[in-house]
């Protein structure tokens, strides 16, 4: 019975090696391929700065990827942000990205003005660093609040209390208060952080009425941003808010 036993094992190891090489093989193969696929994204990362100086810009800055879309009605596609990252207190920031894609940076537009293409890196291909620097728009900010009280009011509380490195959750639900149905499309906007089409950022209320968003701790929010009525709050904490309008 052992000299059967032996001759058995003895016949059948040639297909069991050749079949633990045929899965090593294959193992490798699927292996090779998720690194080929990570290969895929690459890292970029770095330091704004205010040019001529050691300084932050003020507010918050974001590096968007420009061709990478979030959006909150899939069939209008009216209103949307760039998938993105806050730079943080001390300007530096860390985006893993595609190949081929393209960055903006994109500074507080009231302060630093509104053109970025200096701040625009198109067709990454590999991971590095990009140090950004940034020029304040110094007519143009005294312009705009020389004339605008509330306007000026607003970028000085933002100054003083955002935070990009604390994400907030802002979410609820919009009703009319006639028919206490859901309002689809209400527009919520966050504030002085622009998208790569130079607008302000916009989230809409799906069929149920509802909105969720995440905010810089400290960032000024408005519901129907676009209204003379609009409602504005600055988020503190994660937030919670049901209207009927």
């Amino acid at each position: 019975m052992k000299t059967h036993y032996t001759t058995i094992y003895t016949s059948i190891f040639p297909f069991l090696l050749i079949g633990i090489l045929l899965a090593a093989c294959k193992s490798n193969t699927h292996t090779t391929r998720r690194v080929t696929d990570n290969n895929e994204n690459i890292v970029i990362q770095g330091r704004v700065l205010v040019q001529g100086t050691d300084s932050v810009p003020l507010g918050l800055t974001t590096i968007n990827i420009k061709n990478k879309w979030i959006w909150k009605d899939e069939s209008q596609k009216a209103y949307g942000e760039n998938k993105r990252v806050f730079v943080d207190k001390k300007g530096y920031y860390k985006i893993t990205i595609e190949k081929g894609d393209t960055l903006m940076a994109i500074p507080n537009h009231i302060i630093y003005g509104r053109d970025v293409s200096k701040y625009t890196f198109a067709n990454l291909d590999k991971s590095q660093i990009i140090d950004i620097k940034v020029k304040k728009d110094e007519a143009g900010y005294q312009n705009l609040i020389n004339s605008n009280e509330v306007l000026k009011s607003n970028i000085e509380n933002l100054i003083k209390n955002v935070d990009p490195e604390q994400l907030v959750s802002v979410r609820g639900t919009i009703k009319s208060k006639k028919t206490n149905q859901p309002l689809k499309n209400m527009d919520i906007s966050s504030a002085f952080n622009n998208n790569v089409m130079g607008i302000g950022t916009y989230h809409l209320t799906d069929q149920f009425g509802n909105f969720d968003l995440k905010v810089p701790k400290g960032n000024l929010c408005s519901i129907q941003a676009l209204s003379a009525d609009a409602i504005r709050f600055t988020a503190y904490n994660d937030t919670i808010i049901n209207l009927y309008l």
